[in-house]
């Protein structure tokens, strides 16, 4: 039998983010953990959006990591947007919204172009990229796709899809079968939603397993559920970003300290409520008014970052409009009493949740988010805004109990629309006395909030859970090579 010849040398990995901050950051991520490994990556994106993490590359590059950024053109033209608004954090509406998702399947014949003229040895698309399916068998390229949620959230999407039955009632709760858990949904799942994400799942098919932004204690019996009914591997490599924080060397960045963290200082060990619903998402003066009313109501210290829009999407401040979105008095009141501040802008979150004076976080749910919160052993308030926030909701508070449910008033699939029902404030208070007041049932979910960030940090060190999967995933890229010879000179088939 002839011998193949074989060259020890390392993989040539493209990664392919899709146009949004909460898919994009923890994709590239991957990527420089990936090259930090010894392979080659390259990670393939428009201009916009490789601004949103070049001096992260460059720091990289530095560092003797083979890591490139291939720019393709986003194709505004084709959808009718102006250049520059290449991502969901540039757009302010759903028309917007909908052109950069059209966008994301326009871009495949550059990346056939690129393809043939370099070939990769392994592919590794956003799930959004629905089309690299049927893309990656014409080419002949060995394809994995990445999930930057968690696996949970794929199993809830599996079983509502599969049991239509269950929301059957016009009011719920709805009780979701076929789970490892009893689990409910207050609200129903969008059609529009539901419609998306059933699309998500037949762009699985055909992966060589899935890459999610998570960690296996984490998802716990789900992952063993998804690959039963799959048959597909899990790969978790999460939280990505404490991944990074130990394994790629970063440059210390002086920065001005932030008011904020001065304000917390002055405060007691966990008696602060944070409260932050992303950049994202709209939300109605109805409901700030809500929301304000509740942390009043509450007794307790917080301290809210605001992202209030106006009616087409652009950031606003409460002085130049002329919805009333706080009671009166409110602003005046809570400094008089130096028990609550109000950020409308930027905020340093993470080191807002690793405050020892925050005691807990009222959130949004989104994913990113979460990780921080749990890499923070902060437990959580949770009131979803859209989206596959609303399962994240069901896997903090009736799997691992380390958070209390808000809740939503109706299921929305898109951030840029305030919901025309709202939460009420009495709701609120009541969530957030029920975690943040002395009690019993707020100080197990400070406990298993606790619990949860050792084994989120435990999973990211040498020998934990997603170290040890990030080497099997690399070695597992080496198998779908011929003949590529691995570290111990050995012939991988």
């Amino acid at each position: 039998m002839e011998r193949v010849a074989s060259v020890s040398r390392p993989l040539k990995i493209y990664f392919l983010p899709f146009f949004s901050p909460g898919h994009l950051i923890p994709l590239v991520q991957l990527a420089r953990l990936v090259a930090a490994r010894g392979q080659h990556v390259t990670i393939i994106t428009t201009p916009a959006n490789a601004q949103l993490f070049d001096q992260n590359i460059d720091k990289d590059t530095a560092s003797g990591h083979h890591i490139r950024v291939h720019i393709i053109k986003f194709p505004n033209a084709h959808v009718g947007l102006p250049e520059g608004i290449e991502h969901l954090s540039a757009a302010t509406n759903n028309e917007t919204a909908y052109k950069i998702h059209m966008a994301a399947h326009l871009i495949m014949p550059q990346l056939e172009s690129l393809v043939k003229h370099s070939p990769p040895d392994v592919f590794i698309p956003d799930i959004l990229f629905t089309w690299t399916k049927d893309f990656s068998q014409k080419l002949s390229i060995s394809r994995l796709v990445f999930n930057p949620i968690s696996i949970f959230d794929v199993c809830m999407i599996h079983a509502i899809k599969t049991h239509p039955e269950a929301f059957a009632s016009d009011s719920g709760p709805f009780l979701i079968p076929d789970l490892p858990h009893p689990l409910t949904l207050p609200v129903k799942p969008s059609p529009g939603f539901a419609a998306l994400t059933e699309s998500l799942l037949d762009g699985e098919q055909d992966s060589h397993g899935v890459i999610v932004n998570s960690f296996a204690d984490l998802d716990a019996e789900y992952t063993q559920h998804y690959q039963k009914l799959t048959g597909r591997k899990v790969w978790h490599v999460g939280p990505s970003s404490l991944m990074v924080q130990k394994t790629v060397k970063s440059s210390t960045v002086d920065e001005s300290r932030h008011d904020c963290l001065t304000w917390l200082d002055s405060k007691k060990e966990s008696s602060v409520l944070y409260i932050c619903f992303g950049s994202l998402s709209l939300i109605s003066d109805e409901q700030l008014y809500q929301i304000a009313t509740g942390l009043e109501g509450s007794g307790h210290c917080f301290l809210w970052v605001v992202h209030r829009k106006n009616k087409d999407g652009e950031e606003g401040d409460s002085s130049s409009s002329s919805g009333k979105w706080l009671p009166e008095g409110f602003e005046e009141k809570i400094a008089k009493e130096n028990r609550g501040m109000l950020i409308k802008g930027w905020a340093p979150q993470p080191l807002i949740l690793n405050h020892p004076a925050v005691g807990g976080f009222l959130t949004h749910c989104g994913w990113n988010a979460v990780a921080e919160a749990i890499s923070s052993g902060v437990p959580m308030v949770t009131m979803p805004g859209f989206g596959d926030q609303y399962y994240n909701e069901k896997l903090i508070t009736e799997v691992h109990g380390f958070g209390v449910e808000v809740g939503a008033a109706e299921w929305s699939i898109s951030p840029y629309e305030g919901k025309k029902k709202v939460v009420s404030g009495e709701r609120i208070e009541s969530a957030v006395k029920r975690l943040m007041d002395d009690g019993e049932k707020g100080k197990r979910m400070r406990s298993k909030a606790k619990e949860m960030q050792e084994k989120a940090w435990k999973a990211v060190q040498e020998g934990g859970s997603s170290y040890d999967s990030l080497t099997a995933l690399i070695h597992h890229f080496k198998t779908l090579v011929p003949n590529h010879v691995n570290g111990n000179g050995n012939i991988d088939h």
